[in-house]
């Protein structure tokens, strides 16, 4: 009698996680969709003597502004920048990408940027030093007033 019990019920506990599985993706497929951050976000990344430079920007002149940056930095090295950067129209904007390419030549080994749709961070040593001080300028200056950007202590 057990075992009846149990074949029938497999097909219901088959059933029910198959239903879930599939309503999951649903919504993880319309979410995607919608999203206002459905691109990449705009992320660069100070490390191993480089700079990574990845996510999507909307112009040529902009992806150009930023590596052209990173390159200066690193005293010319153009081999030292990864360049991930996809041109996108829908991309997250670049108020000023000169200033966005100054903020690049200015950091330092570690620091880390993350730009969302409305907000973003800047993951600096020291949250108090002139370096940082003027990274928040930049920042401001690049992403504009409508886009919150913070510093953050590094760990």
């Amino acid at each position: 009698m057990e075992t009846q019990r149990r074949f029938r019920l497999r097909p219901v506990v088959i059933a029910s996680a198959v239903a879930c599985l599939i309503a999951l993706a649903a919504a993880w497929h319309f979410t995607a969709r919608t999203s206002p951050a459905a691109g990449p976000p705009l992320e660069i990344r100070w490390h191993g003597n480089g700079i990574v430079l990845q996510g999507a920007v909307r112009d040529v002149a902009t992806q150009r502004a930023l590596a052209e940056g990173a390159a200066a930095r690193l005293g010319g090295e153009a081999d030292q920048v990864v360049d991930w950067l996809d041109i996108v129209p829908s991309a997250l904007p670049v108020a000023n990408a000169s200033a966005l390419a100054e903020l690049i030549g200015l950091g330092q080994e570690g620091w880390h940027l993350q730009r969302r749709p409305k907000d973003g961070w800047l993951a600096v040593q020291s949250l108090s030093d002139e370096r940082s001080v003027r990274a928040r300028a930049l920042l401001r200056a690049a992403f504009g007033p409508e886009v919150s950007m913070e510093l953050v202590a590094l760990p």
